[in-house]
């Protein structure tokens, strides 16, 4: 092959080579180019939201709860700030995790727990206390950080627990008003953005993308020192008793407002983990029980209505013992001739059989349907219970007899305190309510006035000296109100020989009624009598609130009578020789009462004064000591 072939052969190789190496490059450029609208043109939403998402970190923030207050303005529950601690779990270095658990106060096992397969976010301890979240902000660990949470504080406690309920970790309500009410109260959680840096670490700041925004404020229709001095007067009646349990409530019969509403066995809601559910119930709404002696002035009621009586009419009492059917009524006293106020007065249970026999079965049932028995009150409250009150049509002369005086129907505290306010509103039946609003409650007649007024002559009469409810009077008050003692049923379907419930139902003052109070204590063991257990608590009640709400004791024979009604008003110094009315003063106020009147105090507590021994205007003498119970 001569010279020129081989140049022009080397000439030829090196083209293709050329072409080839063109191709590649034009193939590669090609791809580069496909690539490059692939990336920025198809796949552009989705690898932005990916860049954001590796150097982003966006996380919800709850918002607070809206306030609960009293019908006052004072707060009964309110949310906190309060620290949590968090983690990016894929930054934190393994070598930190046990300085990490230790201060944290956790075993180490338990956070490796927590973090075992998880790379992202993640709660390690949540509403911790400031001493927790200052020894972890020492260790200074890469990817922890404290975050701002909200925890519900209930400043009364154990006072307004099964009324309030209370509020989980995560800010929903679980119990109680927070519950029923909480899609009111829960606020609007907020969304808050973080940026990482090239290595994923979190840098400080951020911004919001949706700020959070606060739950509404609740008004109740509670007043927080009613509540309390309710609280207190049931808590040392079941102590002195040593009951197993008991309820409150107090009731305007004016306006059909819930004063207060307590419980014991208590539970602090604030730290309600520590107690088992059973304990979280609100007994007032959701416990029934008989009302015993309780239910005559209704019975007797509907026998006035019926106009076949008349509160002169007498029934004759079988001397103490009486035959219905195949079963005997007994009296705890033998009784002749009485009239209806004398069966009121003597709690009769032959002659309450005797009137609804007369009245029948139909009529009583009907009425006492009215009044609220065997139907939740429409109080707004999860967990409340019907009661028990069987249809008219399947009673026998026996179940009529015995529901006349309170056996074979069951019911709650708050549904005894709608009855009885229904007497003490001139026989208008209102709806309980527990928020406050300035809409009027409209009532339904369920009695005449005028039948009313006779049963509330009659109530009057059963708390007087001679009367079963004597314990029940404050001085300086009339009150009209009835003892109920029963038998607590078996699992057998009868009545047990040592379990009874003791009850005091009534409003005061007996003229112009102010409250309806329904005191329930279960199973007291040194007494089983209403008049003996439950009517002292009623009276303590009483004794302060009534004062504190304006109404003052009848002491007009007193030339001083002016300047005590003045001192309870305006909360001026009394009379020397009483009590001064401290309820709902400060500290200091209560010691410049105290001091002026030449009396020691002693208080415990801060805030206003809830409650006080001796209670207002008792006599005192000079220089004696007087104790108080704040609350804040």
């Amino acid at each position: 092959m001569s010279n020129m072939q081989h140049k022009q052969q080397q000439n030829i190789h090196a083209r293709r080579r050329m072409y080839v190496v063109v191709g590649l490059m034009a193939f590669g450029l090609a791809m580069l180019l496909i690539r490059a609208v692939n990336l920025h043109v198809l796949q552009s939403d989705t690898l932005k939201a990916r860049a954001s998402h590796q150097h982003f970190h966006q996380y919800d923030v709850a918002a607070p709860r809206g306030a609960i207050l009293d019908r006052h303005g004072r707060i009964l529950s309110k949310s906190i700030e309060v620290p949590s601690i968090g983690a990016l779990v894929g930054e934190i270095p393994k070598k930190n995790l046990k300085s990490l658990a230790s201060a944290l106060g956790i075993p180490l096992s338990k956070l490796q727990k927590k973090i075992k397969h998880h790379k992202g976010f993640r709660w390690l301890a949540r509403q911790v206390s400031p001493a927790v979240a200052a020894r972890v902000a020492a260790l200074k660990i890469l990817g922890v950080r404290q975050e701002s949470e909200w925890r519900r504080y209930q400043p009364l406690g154990p006072e307004t627990g099964h009324v309030l309920g209370f509020v989980g970790v995560d800010g929903h309500g679980l119990e109680g008003v927070e519950r029923s009410m909480n899609q009111r109260l829960q606020g609007q959680a907020g969304t808050r953005l973080v940026q990482r840096d090239a290595r994923g670490h979190s840098l400080p700041g951020g911004i919001w993308l949706k700020k959070p925004h606060m739950g509404s404020a609740l008004t109740l229709t509670i007043d927080s020192n009613i509540q309390s001095v309710a609280y207190a007067a049931l808590t040392e009646g079941i102590h002195k008793q040593h009951a197993k349990g008991g309820s409150v409530v107090v009731m305007n019969p004016k306006n059909g407002d819930i004063l207060a509403m307590t419980s014991w066995p208590s539970f602090n809601p604030n730290n309600f983990t520590h107690y088992k559910p059973r304990q979280w119930r609100n007994r007032a709404i959701t416990d029934i029980f008989e009302p015993g002696s309780t239910m005559k002035p209704f019975t007797i009621a509907t026998a006035i209505d019926s106009k076949k009586w008349q509160a002169n009419s007498r029934v004759f009492c079988e001397n103490g013992s009486f035959r219905v059917a195949d079963y005997t009524i007994h009296d705890d006293h033998s009784e002749g001739w009485l009239n209806l106020t004398g069966i009121i007065a003597k709690s009769s249970n032959i002659g309450a059989a005797k009137i609804a026999l007369n009245v029948g079965s139909e009529q009583l049932g009907n009425h006492l349907a009215s009044l609220g028995f065997g139907r939740r009150t429409g109080i707004g409250l999860g967990g409340e219970s019907a009661g028990i009150l069987l249809p008219p049509k399947k009673w026998g002369v026996v179940e009529t007899a015995n529901i006349a005086f309170g056996q074979g129907i069951a019911t709650t505290p708050l549904q005894l305190a709608t009855a009885f306010s229904v007497l003490a509103n001139h026989g208008v039946k209102l709806t309980p309510r527990l928020v406050l609003s300035d809409k009027k409650n409209l009532g339904k007649q369920i009695f005449s006035t005028k039948t009313s007024q006779a049963v509330t002559q009659m109530l009057i009469a059963a708390t007087g000296s001679n009367g079963t409810g004597k314990r029940a009077v404050p001085a300086g008050y009339h009150v009209a109100g009835k003892t109920g003692t029963a038998q607590k049923a078996n699992n057998q379907g009868s009545y047990a020989k040592d379990k009874f419930t003791a009850v005091f139902a009534g409003f005061v003052p007996a003229e112009d009624p102010e409250v309806v109070i329904v005191v329930v204590i279960d199973e007291p063991k040194k007494s089983i009598y209403g008049g003996t257990v439950a009517a002292p608590v009623f009276r303590n009640i009483a004794a302060t609130a009534l004062p504190y709400l304006g109404s003052l004791p009848d002491m007009r024979a007193s030339a001083n009578w002016k300047v005590q009604q003045a001192s309870v008003t305006s909360n001026a110094p009394p009379a020397s020789g009483l009590t001064p009315h401290l309820i709902g003063l400060s500290l200091r106020q209560a010691f410049q009462q105290a001091e002026q009147q030449g009396y020691a105090l002693r208080s415990h507590g801060s805030g206003w004064v809830t409650r006080q021994s001796p209670h207002p205007l008792t006599a005192l003498s000079a220089g004696s000591n007087i104790e108080v119970w704040l609350n804040e």
